[in-house]
């Protein structure tokens, strides 16, 4: 929809004429700060949408789903039920919280050591702990608890995935590891972890045992920031009770 108005000599002039420009200048002078929701929206469908008002399709998105974070969760299929909304257009909205995730990464990498469950969410769990659906990740850790790899081994819906122990295994293996800790998010809110949480922990532990390698700690975080620590409870512990015999003689 095109606003229009008369100015001074008469003439019709379009309200919306530069609009576009002026956001984009306007949020790059405060840095994004104070910005509607619906503006972040408008702005980042300018970089896909061209030469057209992309700011009623961003208040329609915002009103639709309810925040800026609830647009981006969105499904492609859900976002392209709205007129103007293309795959590309889709797709790109949809992939924010995952480009988020890798810059963060990237941000923790260089000579990470994760030496306590702190360590850990500062380096993967800020990463992932805003994602709508569940992923769990492998550290690769040296004998000095400093960071040489990570791997996504498993990807579901937002409430469990599908783990695949033998591949971290392999993984941890391949990278040479002395100690790995696993980290996954819970999307539903809750940090306590489910018994098959705990199950699935001492198999992972069992497993990386036999190959030598020590599971140092298991991360669980929620979409507000906080997390649940397998070492801090006391379960890694439990863990290596059970496991005592086969470390006193092969660790």
């Amino acid at each position: 929809m095109e606003f229009r108005n008369k100015n001074e000599e008469g003439q019709i002039i379009n309200l919306h004429e530069g609009h576009r420009a002026r956001l984009r200048q306007r949020l790059a002078d405060t840095n994004f700060v104070n910005a509607d929701e619906y503006e972040v929206i408008e702005y980042v469908l300018q970089l896909v949408v061209r030469r057209k008002d992309t700011n009623p399709l961003a208040h329609k998105l915002v009103l639709a789903f309810g925040s800026l974070a609830n647009v981006c969760d969105a499904s492609v299929e859900d976002l392209m039920q709205f007129d103007g909304v293309t795959q590309t257009v889709a797709e790109f909205l949809h992939n924010i919280p995952n480009i988020f995730r890798n810059y963060k990464l990237s941000k923790q990498k260089p000579k990470a050591n994760l030496s306590c469950p702190q360590d850990i969410f500062n380096y993967l769990g800020e990463c992932i702990y805003h994602l709508p659906r569940e992923e769990f990740y492998v550290v690769c850790l040296d004998g000095s608890n400093n960071v040489i790899n990570q791997k996504l081994i498993a990807i579901g819906n937002n409430t469990q995935v599908s783990l695949k122990l033998v591949d971290a295994v392999r993984f941890a293996m391949q990278q040479n590891a002395k100690k790995v800790v696993l980290l996954h998010n819970h999307p539903s809110g809750s940090v306590d972890p489910s018994e098959e949480d705990i199950e699935t922990t001492k198999k992972f532990f069992s497993s990386f045992i036999t190959q030598g390698i020590m599971l140092d700690d298991h991360l669980i975080v929620n979409y507000q920031g906080k997390y649940f620590s397998f070492a801090h409870a006391g379960l890694i512990n439990r863990f290596k009770k059970l496991y005592s015999e086969y470390l006193n003689k092969n660790v």
